[in-house]
């Protein structure tokens, strides 16, 4: 936007101006969104400020506020057409379960037409995968070093997601004569508790009656892996009343569905009590964990992470989460000085 005009100031200075309501007004742009249609082999044409017509003569009328003042002409269009700048899943559910439905996700490249998927991945999971991998090659990088195949091993990851996760992290790492490691000591640590998008996946809540540390080992037991404060004490012993007290809630993440009842759980009904089991979207917290040499519980990052976006942090989980920060800090300056035989 350039300089503000003086000329403009003195019209907008005479009010009250006759305005349109919110929305009116405005210019929708779907140059992009015709490229897109035509990748999915529907071609359209511009019928009407508000009217695309398809090349089998269906109609699609644009979703906006305009409306005709006068005359409220029949509307003779058989789609409804979305072209939103953010895609929720709410408004896929919509089109795939609606056939009168056309939405175009252009920035992704996705048509959904006739209640089905005509253009892009059918997976979802796609569309996260090159960022949770990115924040998993992060991790990995954020204390240690490593090489590319160590990479590749340690996450279990395809060559291909390795070296586009690198090419996403850009200047926060580099390529040195013993491996990849964070451009900046400890500048990886921060980025990845605090950038990271969480987990995503489901979320349920559960009560027992039995001590918190025995719902943890049951959890573990059935393949679980701990987090939260929970995992910031990794001794049971050191939960003591001269210690600090136990974490009111603990947080456990399922590679998949669990008989919760069956290990003498029940629902939850209340928002800030009792076990949260989360099934996460995020496949690399496992590998992730096992690549810190973590069984029971999540790596030091996401366990991080876990505090930091908890619905309710005491000033115990403030305390755990500031010395899980500290630790991690440390540890990736005192590594680096081991890695490079560098003097105490």
């Amino acid at each position: 936007m350039g300089p503000a005009l003086q000329w403009v100031a003195d019209a907008w200075a005479g009010r009250p101006q006759i305005t349109l309501p919110y929305g009116l007004g405005e210019t929708a742009d779907l140059t992009d969104a015709l490229g897109v249609l035509a990748l999915a082999r529907l071609h359209a044409v511009v019928e009407s400020y508000d009217m695309l017509r398809l090349a089998d003569g269906r109609r699609a009328r644009l979703h906006t506020a305009t409306k005709n003042p006068r005359t409220e002409q029949h509307d003779d269009s058989e789609l409804i057409l979305l072209v939103p700048r953010v895609l929720s899943p709410s408004l896929i559910a919509l089109a795939e379960q609606n056939a009168n439905v056309l939405l175009v996700d252009v920035e992704r490249r996705r048509v959904w037409a006739d209640g089905k998927q005509r253009l892009g991945s059918r997976d979802r999971w796609k569309d996260a995968a090159p960022i949770y991998i990115t924040f998993a090659v992060a991790r990995m990088l954020a204390v240690n070093g490593a090489t590319f195949d160590e990479l590749v091993e340690r996450g279990g990851f395809m060559p291909g997601q390795v070296d586009d996760a690198l090419a996403r992290l850009g200047k926060r790492v580099h390529r040195t004569s013993i491996g990849w490691e964070s451009r900046q000591v400890g500048g990886l640590v921060d980025f990845s508790i605090a950038c990271y998008p969480g987990v995503g996946g489901i979320r349920a809540r559960w009560r027992s009656a039995l001590p918190i540390q025995h719902q943890a080992e049951v959890l573990i037991g059935a393949g679980c892996l701990m987090s939260g404060r929970w995992a910031t004490e990794r001794d049971a012993s050191r939960f003591r009343p001269d210690h600090v007290p136990p974490p009111f809630r603990l947080v456990a993440y399922a590679p998949a569905e669990i008989d919760m009842p069956g290990l003498g759980f029940e629902p939850e009904d209340h928002d800030y009590a009792g076990t949260e089991l989360i099934i996460p979207a995020d496949p690399t917290i496992f590998p992730t964990a096992k690549a810190a040499g973590y069984s029971n519980h999540t790596d030091d990052f996401i366990t991080a992470n876990t505090l930091l976006r908890a619905d309710t942090r005491n000033d115990d989980d403030n305390k755990a989460l500031h010395d899980i920060r500290n630790r991690l800090q440390f540890l990736a300056d005192t590594v680096y000085d081991l890695r490079w035989n560098l003097p105490s």
